[in-house]
């Protein structure tokens, strides 16, 4: 964000990057509409619009089923002889639309190095380079990280899936043993959904300090407030076909009650089940060369903090082993095989800004002083280790290279949630086949293939509806499968009467303004993907959000709600113009105003390759640091 990093350089906590912005050039950056990561990271990569890219949102609709699907990619299942026997693998297809300014790059015949890359699942072949995949890549569940929670302090009620991704398993004690069972990739061969599961086991020492784990024939005594190593953990499909994933374990607490968190079942960078770099060997390589490490793209465990499954200190200390990783990957790359082009990209500032930003906050509802006296300054820590990988890229560069340092957005506290689907009951765009039902609420494992949205929607009688965060559908007809509205001057008339009671409604408890704008599809997207887009976009004013339960179609009571969760700070349905992200380099740049959809053109014009196709960013114009007056944005 380039107002928390404007503050801390000023203080001196960021000595690399203010030396960067007074040698070089320093000012904010324009992000997409809405500024979510998946969006921002699409057209950095392209210098597209998201009509031009098609990626709206984490999230797309189908017209035809009006349920939520993922909007990065496409999934088509393995097929199976006799039930035993492949004989299709299974295919996942990107959906990002666009050609990628490295592949430009390496396809022009430069040397071309990609680490972690948001949107890169399955990888795009770089001739000549390499590419490790980033933000998309699933685990072996399928999902976004399903993070595990093995408990003796858990009740029969309390087992299953959390809200937010995270399987609840109880334990039971017996000798100081328990055994239990992790539950991996659903079964393609079966035919109703069910998921293969392998055999675990835990034992307490006799001193009460410490736990073994035992693991498809591995084992680890591990004491209390200690991580384990990484185990292998193999899932037989059939006797022909297995699939591997590596786990780690925390133990959180030996006694009273036994509790021990695992991480997500990460796809293995040696023998991944599905593609996740090239060439397909990259990944195994990184693994041999620096040990092995996590696959899935959303890197940090966001949703065990959320369920207060684990807590801060856990979060942190996995956080900054995982950047440490990546900084030591970068490094390497840049000193042991040095590219014409490396892209890096680092997604621990997001993360703990997400988690931490209640402890900055003191009018956050889950502002804790307590917390906030030992956690209060995590944020700026990451900022600090950020400042040292700065420093270290710098030092590693060829001399006369140019160094870009960007975010896709900044950030914003989330005090309170807005149910948008709420909102459209009460103002009459929905309407339920039943208004008094208790409305259910749904959960991340949902959205990967189990869900049932929307039960309660009478299509034939609503006009608009809402998915993911922000966006607001009409129930069209010809588009929508049940839809009631045609296209022409009713439904623009409709759209605007939406935007001005959007932009009219206040906070009830406050009576301040929820909605900064709200903006129709043709305002802010253009290109060949406009189908996919929302027909309204909601950018909410700092403080507020799409609630976690309209983002996944829900229709809860109540339609502002306190924000309860650890999840605290957010961006993702934001106004762009006061959500920008940050924008380095060592040259004096000369364009004023850049933007995320300029990086692509800028990186092409630096190495003399011709854009693959009309851009919609431009190439900003560079020069050394050393000629004329550096110029900084802020």
């Amino acid at each position: 964000d380039p107002n928390l990093l404007s503050k801390w350089a000023k203080q001196g906590h960021l000595p690399n990057l203010a030396r960067l912005a007074q040698s070089g050039t320093f000012d904010s950056l324009g992000t997409t509409n809405p500024p979510e990561s998946p969006v921002a990271w699409a057209s950095f990569a392209t210098g597209l619009n998201p009509g031009g890219t098609g990626i709206f949102d984490f999230l797309r609709r189908d017209p035809q089923t009006y349920l939520p699907e993922l909007a990065l990619v496409t999934r088509e299942k393995p097929e199976f002889l006799f039930g035993m026997i492949p004989i299709k693998a299974p295919k996942v297809t990107n959906e990002r639309g666009g050609v990628p300014f490295y592949k430009a790059v390496a396809e022009a015949g430069y040397k071309t190095t990609v680490v972690r890359m948001p949107l890169e699942f399955p990888p795009t072949p770089l001739p000549g380079g390499k590419l490790l995949a980033g933000l998309g890549v699933p685990d072996l569940r399928g999902t976004w990280g399903t993070f595990f929670y093995f408990g003796s302090d858990l009740t029969q009620w309390d087992v299953g899936d959390t809200e937010f991704g995270g399987k609840l398993v109880r334990l039971e004690l017996d000798s100081n043993r328990a055994a239990s069972s992790i539950e991996g990739p659903a079964d393609p061969t079966a035919q109703s959904f069910r998921r293969i599961s392998v055999p675990v086991e835990f034992s307490v020492s006799p001193q009460g300090n410490a736990v073994t784990i035992r693991l498809e024939g591995q084992s680890e005594t591990v004491a209390e407030r200690r991580w384990s190593r990484w185990f292998r953990v193999k899932f037989k499909i059939t006797p022909f076909l297995s699939v591997r994933a590596i786990c780690r374990f925390y133990v959180l607490q030996v006694s009273p009650d036994l509790r021990l968190y695992m991480s997500p079942l990460n796809l293995d960078p040696e023998s991944p089940a599905l593609p996740v770099s090239y060439p397909s060997g990259y990944a195994a390589s990184l693994a041999s060369k620096h040990g092995l490490f996590k696959t899935l793209g959303w890197w940090h465990d966001t949703w065990a903090l959320n369920e207060e499954k684990i807590d801060e200190g856990v979060f942190l200390e996995d956080m900054f082993q995982t950047t440490e990783t990546l900084a030591g990957v970068t490094l390497d790359e840049l000193k042991n095989d040095p590219p014409s082009l490396l892209v890096s990209v680092f997604t621990s500032t997001d993360s703990v800004s997400h988690m931490f930003y209640r402890l900055m906050d003191p009018q956050h509802p889950r502002y804790d002083p307590e917390l906030a006296k030992q956690y209060g300054d995590a944020i700026l820590r990451v900022y600090e280790r950020m400042d040292l990988v700065v420093g270290d890229v710098e030092r590693a560069m060829k001399p006369g290279g140019t160094l870009l340092i960007v975010s896709d957005h900044g950030f914003h506290t989330w005090r309170k949630g807005f149910n948008t689907n709420t909102w459209l009951v009460e103002n009459g765009y929905m309407a339920l086949k039943n208004p008094g039902a208790q409305e259910k609420t749904y959960n991340l494992d949902q959205l990967f293939g189990q869900g049932s949205f929307f039960p309660n929607a009478d299509w034939t009688r609503t006009k608009a509806y809402a998915l993911g965060l922000g966006q607001i559908y009409l129930n069209l007809r010809g588009r929508e499968k049940q839809g009631i509205l045609d296209p022409g001057p009713d439904t623009d008339r409709l759209l605007e009467d939406i935007r001005q009671k959007l932009m009219a409604f206040r906070d009830p408890d406050t009576h301040e303004p929820v909605v900064e704008h709200v903006y129709l599809a043709k305002e802010i997207f253009h290109g060949p993907y406009m189908s996919r887009a929302p027909d309204l976009q909601i950018d909410f004013r700092d403080g507020y959000r799409t609630s976690w339960q309209t983002s996944l179609g829900a229709i809860p009571s109540g339609i502002v709600v306190a924000n309860m969760k650890k999840w605290s700070g957010d961006h993702c349905a934001s106004d762009p113009s006061d959500t920008s992200g940050i924008f380095f380099s060592n040259q004096r740049v000369k364009t004023p105003d850049p933007s995320i959809v300029d990086i692509a053109p800028t990186v092409l014009k630096i190495l003399g390759v011709g854009p693959p196709g009309e851009l919609d960013g431009r190439a900003l114009e560079l020069e050394p640091s050393g000629e004329g007056k550096t110029r900084s944005g802020r």
